[in-house]
């Protein structure tokens, strides 16, 4: 059962993941309607809303009500408040916060901090949809695939690290550089269909990967996003939507939930591909201690 306490500390697009496996058909469908305008067509009437998702008003309330919201008009709060917070930068969360409530010493902060991650992690890996999670899994582990992951400043760390993951138990799996000349040409050797991509964007959301996405789809692509619960302009086009709460004690959003997400969809592909990762991890791990520490190690 949904704690609805929790629900009202959530974003909209949080709330859409949590609920997704419960929703109807018409309501997934006003649900993939919104996430491909977010939060636009939620901003807009009922009737506006019911006609981009081809379904009727009747539909949308129950949607909203699915949601955990009292009325449409709350829900359109919940968006309005969403924008702000999106908008944010850095200095503005390090300018807000309240210099009485952060003076709790090393010892409280370290407290504080654990307790934040810890919900971070749960609630990032508590309301991933099983349908897309076990999507995501299936794309990853098909050894026939092309893995790429890519990133931005700070989010490109969760691209590596998942990179690092896969690489351990099968092969072709790159990380999409940042040089636009290098980029453009890992674009271009892709072979459409058989590309799974995997991107990482999150608040602040950097219009080169947006861009990036772009391309890829345009080649038909598989498209993985993980984002925050403001959702990136790229949900609009990606296959699979992952949201990790980026939840910080301090200024600057966490990516210690969306590092527990990837840990999470990496053991599940190892587990998936089974013995042949294995094998391929038997002739990998003794070439990488002679190569990182000479032919006399071990």
């Amino acid at each position: 059962m949904n704690d609805p306490g929790r629900d009202r500390q959530s974003t909209v697009a949080e709330r859409i993941q949590l609920h997704f496996d419960s929703l109807t058909g018409a309501e997934k469908r006003a649900a993939r309607a919104l996430t491909t305008d977010y939060p636009v067509t939620g901003m807009d009437t009922v009737q506006r809303f019911a006609e981009r998702a081809s379904v009727s008003p009747a539909t949308i309330v129950r949607f909203v009500k699915s949601l955990g919201f009292d009325s449409f008009r709350e829900f359109q709060e919940s968006l309005r408040t969403e924008l702000k917070e999106r908008q944010e930068s850095v200095l503005t969360q390090a300018t807000s916060t309240n210099p009485h409530e952060a003076n709790t010493g090393a010892t409280g902060a370290l407290e504080e901090s654990k307790r934040v991650f810890l919900e971070g992690i749960e609630k990032t890996l508590g309301s991933v949809p099983s349908g897309e999670y076990i999507r995501t899994v299936e794309w990853l582990a098909d050894t026939k695939r092309r893995i790429v992951t890519a990133g931005g400043t700070f989010s490109g760390l969760l691209a590596e690290h998942l990179a690092a993951q896969l690489s351990l138990f099968r092969g072709n799996v790159l990380v999409s550089p940042q040089s636009a000349l290098h980029r453009a040409s890992l674009v271009l050797d892709s072979r459409a269909k058989n590309d799974v991509w995997v991107l990482f964007d999150f608040r602040r959301y950097q219009s080169s990967t947006e861009l990036l996405a772009q391309e890829v789809d345009q080649r038909g692509a598989r498209l993985v996003l993980v984002t925050d619960r403001w959702l990136s302009p790229i949900a609009s086009i990606a296959d699979v939507v992952l949201i990790a709460s980026v939840d910080a004690p301090g200024p600057s959003d966490s990516l210690v939930p969306g590092l527990a997400l990837v840990e999470a969809i990496a053991e599940q592909v190892s587990e998936r591909i089974g013995e042949q990762g294995i094998a391929k991890l038997e002739q990998l791990d003794p070439m990488r201690v002679r190569l990182e520490f000479g032919s006399g190690a071990g």
